[in-house]
C-alpha cells in the first residue's frame, strides 16, 4: 500500500512540475499583480495563486475567500518536492498530512487526487487535471464540521 500510495504521489507531483507552475510565461498569476504576502500586508487581499519553482521544490501559494461569509481570507501553501516523493500542505498555519491517493486517466485527461487531513481536524483535497488543452490544479478545504470554507484554482494552464 505505500509503495502504491508513494508511487501516485510521484505522478501527481510530477503533473504540477509540469503543469507550468515553473517562473515560465504560463504562471497562474499576471506579473502586474502584486505578491501574496504584499496583499496581505496591505489588507487588500484578492483570490489568487503564485507558483516559483526552485532547486529543492516547487511552492504555490494560494489565497482565497472564505465560503461560510465570515470575511476571513485563508491563505495555503503547497511544496513539491523536486524528487516527487513528498509534498506538504499548510492552510492557515494548520499543518495537514495526506490520508488517500487516486489518479487515472480518462477521456483524454490524466487525474490524480490527494486528500489531506489536518492536525486540527480540517480537511482539504487537491486535484491535478493534465490535458492536451491545458492544466489545472484545484485546492478545496473543509472545516471540523464537514463545511467547505476554501475553494480555488489555478485555471487553465497552456
Amino acid at each position: 500500500m505505500k509503495k502504491a500510495l508513494s508511487w501516485m504521489l510521484g505522478v501527481t507531483c510530477s503533473a504540477f512540475i509540469l503543469m507550468g507552475c515553473d517562473n515560465s510565461s504560463d504562471r497562474a498569476e499576471t506579473p502586474t499583480k502584486p505578491s501574496i504576502a504584499s496583499m496581505i500586508a496591505s489588507g487588500t487581499e484578492e483570490r489568487t495563486v503564485s507558483c516559483k519553482n526552485g532547486s529543492v521544490s516547487l511552492d504555490c501559494e494560494y489565497l482565497s475567500g472564505d465560503l461560510l461569509g465570515t470575511g476571513k481570507w485563508h491563505y495555503a501553501k503547497t511544496s513539491v518536492s523536486n524528487d516527487h516523493n513528498e509534498m506538504s500542505l499548510v492552510i492557515d498555519n494548520e499543518s495537514f498530512f495526506m490520508v488517500h491517493a487516486d489518479n487515472g486517466f480518462t477521456q483524454g485527461t490524466e487525474y490524480s487526487t490527494l486528500t489531506f487531513k489536518g492536525l486540527n481536524g480540517n480537511s482539504a483535497r487537491i486535484t491535478t487535471r493534465s490535458s492536451n488543452s491545458g492544466s489545472n490544479v484545484e485546492l478545496e478545504a473543509w472545516n471540523d464540521k464537514n463545511k467547505k470554507f476554501m475553494t480555488i484554482s489555478t485555471g487553465n494552464i497552456h
